[in-house]
């Protein structure tokens, strides 16, 4: 299934954000860890429903290819240069980030008034640094989505969008690559080590 937990998560996040009066007027939305499964599906997801993404990556040889999935701007997250100021210059409606940690925090600062930014992912650390003025001053919400515990109904919502308006047009451009359970240690190697790219599909069964 390509979809997966991955897909299931970008979708869910934009569903938080829609229930919290995101809306393609307020600006682009940034995706980080955008060449990762949920950043790549998150790309086609949000696209799909009519909102123009900013992709974050610090994969720029695959650039091209995030374009091709809807990324209107692909941005090198080495090259980003956060001010460190408590608010700063509106650069996105709001974000989707997969990282965590200091990208989160140079984030924040960036979103447009009464913008969300939906968190799922802590691959650059569990803590961040941040002040209250984007949530006093400009409102900005800061969502939390935790897919294992959706509830029913909420499940059945964001299966309704991904089978409908919101299903990705570019899936099997996504999974990138078949692994039998035998090849999954390689699999994992290569994400810890940072060097894993789209959607590794298990093959359980033979041929």
């Amino acid at each position: 299934m390509i979809l997966g937990t991955a897909g299931f998560t970008a979708a869910l996040a934009l569903l938080h954000m829609l229930d919290n009066g995101q809306a393609p007027a307020l600006g682009p939305i940034a995706v980080t860890g955008a060449s990762g499964g949920v950043g790549q599906l998150a790309i086609d997801i949000f696209n799909r429903a009519g909102y123009t993404v900013h992709a974050i990556s610090g994969k720029a040889g695959h650039f091209d290819f995030l374009r091709s999935l809807g990324a209107a701007e692909c941005l090198d997250r080495h090259a980003l240069a956060f001010s460190g100021k408590p608010m700063d210059s509106v650069r996105f409606g709001g974000a989707l980030d997969n990282v965590g940690g200091t990208m989160l925090a140079g984030l924040l600062p960036l979103v447009a008034p009464y913008g969300n930014v939906a968190i799922c992912g802590n691959a650059g650390g569990i803590a961040f640094d941040s002040t209250v003025i984007p949530f006093i001053i400009r409102g900005v919400n800061l969502l939390g989505v935790a897919s294992a515990g959706t509830v029913r109904p909420v499940r059945e919502r964001v299966w309704q969008h991904l089978a409908g308006d919101w299903k990705p047009r570019h899936l099997e451009r996504i999974a990138t690559r078949e692994a039998t359970l035998d090849e999954l240690p390689g699999v994992f190697g290569r994400m810890l080590a940072g060097d894993s790219f789209g959607r590794t599909v298990v093959r359980v069964g033979g041929d």
